[in-house]
C-alpha cells in the first residue's frame, strides 16, 4: 500500500523523519509489530547509506542525532495532541497506542496519510480530493450550527448544487454573500474555482453588504505556502464579483511542519497573511465534532478508511 520513502533526505529533515516512522508503525504491522526502534532505525541506516555497509563513524552519529530529534518530536506531538495522536515514545521505541474509544485518532491518521500522500500511488489523488471534506468538518467548528459551510472546488458535490460552470456558480455565491456580478464579468462555462476551495457564511438574514464570510484553500502540496494568497477574495474574484471588504482567508494543510511550540521548520514568511491550519490546528477542530467513523464517511472517504483500519496492528 505504501512505498516507504527512506533516504539520507528524509532522514535529515526532522519533520518528515517523524512522518515516515508515525507511517511504519501504523501501517506496516507484518515488518514491524506496531513499533520502530532503534535498530529498525540501524536497519534503514544500512540500507540508505553505503551499499556495502560501510560508513564513517560521524556519518552514523549524524544520523543517530536525527533519530533523537525525531523521538523528542513525537513525544511533542503526544503532548499537543493528547488523545488524538495516537503514538507514544518510550524508551527510545515509538508504538502506536491510539484512544480507540476516542476514534479521533483516524483523524490523525488519514492527515498522516494526506501529508504523505506522494509515499502511497494507490490512493494519491483519493485523498488529495477527501481531504477537502475533512477540512469542511474541521471548518464547521470554527462557525456556528446556522452557518453555512460548504466545498466550491470544481468535483465536490457542493459546487455541484451551485452549479458546476463559473457562468452559474458566482452569480449563486454573490448572491449568498449580497454581492454582485458585475456585468462586464466574463464567467466561463468551464469548473473554475478561482482558488478557493471551501467557503464559510454567517448570513444576518438580510440583503445588506455583506455577511461574515471566510474563504478557504485546501491543500496537500508539499511546497503549501505557493496556495496561501490563492483565496483571498479580491484577488481571487477580481473582475468577477464585487467584494469591496477584507475577510478571513483560511489555509488549510494536512502537514505538521512545527518543530516545537515557536519554531516551524518553513520559514516565517511561509506561515503569515494567512489563517494557516496545520495537521495540529486540524485536529484540535475536529476534537468539537463527533469523531468520524466509517458510517458517516463519503463514499470516497469511507474506502480510504477501510483501508488504513486494514493495516493498522491486530493486536491494537
Amino acid at each position: 500500500m505504501i512505498d516507504f520513502p527512506w533516504s539520507q533526505e528524509i532522514v535529515k529533515d526532522v519533520v518528515d523523519l517523524t512522518d515516515c516512522i508515525e507511517l511504519t508503525v501504523a501501517f506496516s504491522d507484518a515488518d514491524y509489530g506496531g513499533r520502530f526502534t532503534r535498530a529498525d532505525f540501524n536497519s534503514v541506516q544500512n540500507e540508505i547509506l553505503d551499499d556495502d555497509g560501510f560508513f564513517q563513524g560521524e556519518q552514523v552519529d549524524n544520523l543517530n542525532a536525527h533519530f533523537e530529534e525525531a523521538m523528542a518530536l513525537i513525544k511533542n506531538r503526544a503532548l499537543w495532541l493528547g488523545e488524538t495522536y495516537p503514538f507514544r515514545q518510550d524508551d527510545g521505541e515509538v508504538l502506536f497506542a491510539p484512544q480507540t474509544s476516542k476514534k479521533h485518532y483516524l483523524s490523525y491518521l488519514f492527515l498522516l496519510a494526506c501529508s504523505c500522500h506522494n509515499w502511497i500511488p494507490s490512493f494519491r489523488h483519493a485523498l488529495s480530493v477527501e481531504f477537502e471534506n475533512l477540512c469542511k468538518e474541521a471548518m464547521r467548528a470554527l462557525f456556528p450550527d446556522w452557518a453555512e459551510v460548504f466545498l466550491f472546488s470544481q468535483n465536490s458535490k457542493d459546487r455541484k448544487k451551485l452549479g458546476w460552470s463559473a457562468r452559474e456558480a458566482i452569480p449563486a455565491l454573490a448572491k449568498k454573500l449580497n454581492a454582485q456580478v458585475p456585468p462586464n464579468a466574463r464567467l466561463s462555462n468551464t469548473q473554475r474555482e478561482y482558488g478557493i476551495d471551501l467557503i464559510a457564511i454567517c448570513s444576518f438574514g438580510d440583503v445588506l453588504e455583506y455577511p461574515f464570510f471566510a474563504f478557504a484553500q485546501c491543500t496537500v502540496a508539499k511546497e503549501w505556502w505557493t496556495k496561501k494568497h490563492e483565496a483571498q477574495s479580491r484577488h481571487a474574484l477580481s473582475g468577477v464579483m464585487q467584494l469591496d471588504t477584507d475577510h478571513t482567508n483560511f489555509l488549510l494543510i494536512p502537514h505538521f511542519p512545527r518543530i516545537n511550540l515557536k519554531e516551524w521548520r518553513e520559514d516565517r514568511s511561509h506561515t503569515i497573511n494567512c489563517i494557516l491550519c496545520d495537521r495540529y490546528r486540524i485536529c484540535r477542530l475536529l476534537e468539537k465534532s463527533k469523531p468520524l467513523t466509517c458510517q458517516a464517511l463519503p463514499c470516497g472517504m469511507r474506502k480510504i478508511f477501510q483501508e488504513i483500519q486494514k493495516h493498522l496492528p491486530e493486536h491494537h
